[in-house]
């Protein structure tokens, strides 16, 4: 495909956004309807038994997909994007409501993790790599735990905090305020200090300085303010916020990442460090240590696709020439 043809197709990938009056309202109620039943279940449901807890989340799941047909097209459009060449449609249909069950279990295990204790979630998840993590800290210079939204990453972040270390998660606010003040409240409730936007810059680097952690996401569409690294193949507008604080604090990087077993147990595994590219030029180095970490996090969603959130729209973004190119 030229170069050309590949920025037309991925500017319109997703379709053009419907801007109707109707259309808009729709949208804002089914979020409000959405939001408002999350945080219904997240204070009832909470105590669920684990086998209940597990039909709720698959129930759930199926209720996303049929309730939401844009979504759907959403995460049909990404697998197509990234494993079109390699995956038949029946193939990627099967993704696709995989995806939903595992979306759905996700957000059922997150209502329950407040009421497990230490134990329970150290039952729930193995934790793989620790030495790492102490190796690292021996240092002095903090450390940043890469990851995605593979897995369930609040797991991830859950049962490091477990094992009784500073932990800082790097956080994007929702819209709905009484979400973002629920999710911010079980993190904290789970060991773990949320950083939103307006001071995550700061405080993590006070952070790293004090020889804490800090998890970064390093998988979502970062817009204009992104650096544009290959992802799948094509470039994708990628937070450089890992990079800035490595090569500002020389804290080592660890790829951290969470996934289901088909018990529905997990596995936390940290890896060892990425060694940090420094050539002197700063925005060289950016794109260089942006890119490798972007491609690690494509590395594990290879090898557990129907686990990464699929519904964000992480190609939106285009870089300038390619908008240049498409007028």
């Amino acid at each position: 495909m030229a170069v050309g043809d590949e920025s037309r197709e991925l500017n319109q990938i997703y379709g053009a956004e419907k801007k109707s009056v109707a259309y808009q309202w729709h949208r804002r109620m089914q979020t409000r309807f959405g939001n408002a039943l999350a945080l219904w279940m997240a204070r009832h449901w909470q105590r669920l038994p684990e086998r209940w807890s597990q039909r709720l989340g698959f129930g759930v799941g199926n209720a996303m997909r049929v309730l939401s047909p844009r979504h759907v097209g959403i995460v049909r459009t990404n697998l197509t994007l990234a494993f079109g060449d390699t995956r038949t449609s029946e193939e990627i249909e099967i993704m696709t409501k995989a995806c939903y069950l595992h979306l759905g279990s996700c957000m059922a295990e997150f209502m329950r993790l407040p009421n497990m204790t230490d134990e329970e979630l150290c039952e729930l998840a193995e934790l793989r790599g620790k030495e790492h993590i102490d190796a690292a800290l021996a240092d002095g210079k903090g450390v940043i735990l890469l990851t995605g939204h593979l897995g369930n990453w609040e797991i991830a972040g859950s049962r490091i905090a477990a094992e009784g270390y500073p932990l800082s998660v790097i956080a994007r606010a929702q819209r709905d305020t009484a979400i973002t003040d629920h999710v911010r409240r079980t993190r904290e409730t789970l060991g773990m200090r949320v950083l939103h936007r307006d001071v995550a810059v700061r405080q993590s680097m006070r952070a790293l300085r004090h020889n804490e952690l800090v998890g970064i996401l390093l998988d979502q569409n970062a817009g204009d303010d992104g650096i544009f690294v290959d992802f799948f193949g094509h470039l994708a507008s990628t937070a450089p916020g890992a990079a800035a604080f490595a090569l500002r604090t020389e804290a080592a990087v660890l790829p951290t990442f969470d996934w289901r077993r088909a018990d529905h147990t997990h596995v936390v595994e940290v890896s060892a460090p990425v060694p940090l590219i420094r050539s002197g030029d700063r925005n060289k180095d950016l794109r260089i240590n942006t890119s490798r970490y972007t491609k690690i996090i494509e590395q594990q969603i290879r090898a557990h696709p129907e686990q990464w959130l699929w519904l964000h729209k992480r190609w939106k973004a285009r870089p300038l020439d390619e908008r240049t190119t498409t007028e």
